[in-house]
């Protein structure tokens, strides 16, 4: 879907939000979510079933960017698959342009729109992301942007990862409700970028800026909002803040400052940026584009000619920080929840047959379903639900040579085996270039410990393996035969 159309008048801007202007005040008021149903046990609710539900995200999104990023943290991508539009709508809405023949390749649907009218065929308005349908029926049942990372977090947890991070600790429920309807209100951008009127862009400015001055001394102070450690709160400022930097202070007018001239705001989002589940989920120049070249937004803007933004220079982000001298526990992001969710059997680790059956399940079967993935974000949720493993397993070899003792077993011959298998073959084979298992310490320890009581022979067997993969591969997937050397390590 290309870039650049021509130009259109303000017109566009207007009727694309119709349904939201206030009649009375003239202001462009939040979209009502009519998909609103909860999860939950009851007829009234929708079932929590693993496999049932796909979030349809948009890179440029905020809302949509907050759920995908609480997915990822906790672990659910492995239960609810992820699906992307592309970053500009056509007249009717979201297209699912990033995808072969620009159809959904789970839902089968070329414009998110139809998705909602199954759910509703009377509905009008935007289709909005995120949404959640349901692939059973492809309808969308759920669409409450504000809320669906609480919904995760809360009505979910019993499919959350090993030792999942509590983003929302009962203990700090109030307050981070609180935080959150203040960034809400108050962190809103939009209040300037959607202005209609003079008055209504100064009182936005005022109230946007105020509140970045409140945060910016909260956070002088405190590691993450509420402390220590990253909470829901965290995930709804960040895509706001991101969004600051790369284009609401250019295009919406919030120019007071821009974010790397408050210090702590600044190296803040920098380090959530750099954090993994915001990082993956975190375009920076698919969210440059889509507000800058965004055919309504191109009208509000007066850009005629569909030109971007020379800046910022995104390489700033990436300097390391010192921010972790404000917590008392710098070595930790979050707080942990107990495992005692729907696979928390698997989390016991009580003796080999049990370990064996945990490598099974998430190390062994992620790398299998990555290697048959035929779509892009299939692959990444499989190669992300293998990383949370390997780095799992990685801190639990920090206090213990093997698996369950200081003697190998079946379980250690088969992690060593699968890892050596994902170094030499998988890697490539699948796409899973992420890492390689000698990037965890722990890891690299271990395999090292092994060979030393072992030997090499299961190394040499893999190679054998590695080329029997290159050679059975078909013509159109290997034209020359070829089989590649590495690694060396």
């Amino acid at each position: 879907m290309s870039y650049i159309v021509p130009f259109q008048t303000i017109g566009l801007f207007e009727n694309t939000f119709k349904h939201q202007i206030n009649k009375t005040s003239g202001k462009i008021e939040d979209r009502e979510f009519v998909f609103n149903r909860h999860f939950g046990i009851g007829e009234d609710n929708l079932p929590i079933e693993k496999d049932r539900y796909r979030i349809i995200w948009m890179p440029g999104c905020p809302h949509s960017n907050k759920a995908v990023i609480t997915a990822r943290l906790l672990g659910l991508d492995s239960v609810i698959s992820i699906g992307e539009c592309g970053i500009l709508r056509d007249p009717r809405g979201w297209v699912f342009s990033e995808d072969l023949g620009e159809v959904d390749p789970v839902l089968k649907i070329h414009y998110l729109d139809d998705a909602y009218l199954k759910g509703d065929p009377d509905f009008v308005g935007r289709s909005t992301v995120p949404a959640i349908v349901d692939i059973k029926t492809g309808a969308v049942v759920q669409n409450e942007a504000w809320d669906i990372p609480r919904y995760l977090i809360v009505d979910w947890k019993k499919y959350h990862k090993e030792n999942a991070p509590d983003l929302y600790p009962v203990s700090l429920r109030e307050e981070i409700d609180e935080t959150i309807e203040f960034i809400k209100t108050k962190v809103n951008a939009y209040a300037c970028g959607f202005a209609r009127n003079r008055e209504d862009y100064d009182k936005g400015y005022e109230m946007f800026h105020n509140a970045l001055d409140v945060l910016e001394e909260r956070l002088s102070f405190k590691r993450f909002l509420h402390g220590d450690y990253i909470t829901l709160s965290d995930i709804h400022l960040y895509v706001a803040l991101i969004r600051f930097y790369i284009n609401y202070h250019l295009v919406f007018g919030v120019n007071k400052k821009r974010l790397n001239e408050y210090p702590n705001l600044f190296a803040y989002t920098s380090e959530l940026f750099k954090t993994d589940g915001f990082y993956e989920f975190t375009d920076l120049e698919k969210i440059k584009k889509h507000y800058q070249l965004s055919a309504h937004m191109r009208a509000k803007q007066g850009n005629v000619y569909g030109l971007i933004g020379t800046g910022p220079d995104y390489r700033e982000l990436f300097e390391k920080g010192d921010r972790d001298k404000l917590s008392n526990d710098p070595g930790n992001l979050y707080l942990r929840e107990g495992n005692e969710g729907f696979y928390s059997e698997f989390y016991l680790h009580k003796d080999v047959d049990e370990e064996i059956k945990y490598l099974n399940k998430f190390v062994i079967k992620p790398m299998e379903n990555a290697g048959k993935s035929t779509f892009q974000t299939d692959l990444n949720r499989w190669g992300a639900t293998l990383k949370d493993s390997l780095k799992t397993i990685d801190e639990r070899l920090l206090g213990q040579k093997y698996l369950l003792s200081g003697e190998i077993s079946e379980a250690d011959t088969l992690l060593y085996i699968t890892l050596k298998r994902l170094d030499y073959i998988y890697y490539h084979l699948y796409k899973l270039n992420d890492f390689k298992s000698f990037d965890f310490v722990n890891l690299k320890r271990f395999e090292s410990d092994y060979e030393a009581e072992k030997g090499d022979q299961d190394i040499i067997n893999i190679i054998k393996e590695k080329e029997e993969a290159y050679l059975n591969l078909d013509e159109t997937r290997n034209p020359y035969g070829i089989v590649f050397k590495g690694p060396e390590e």
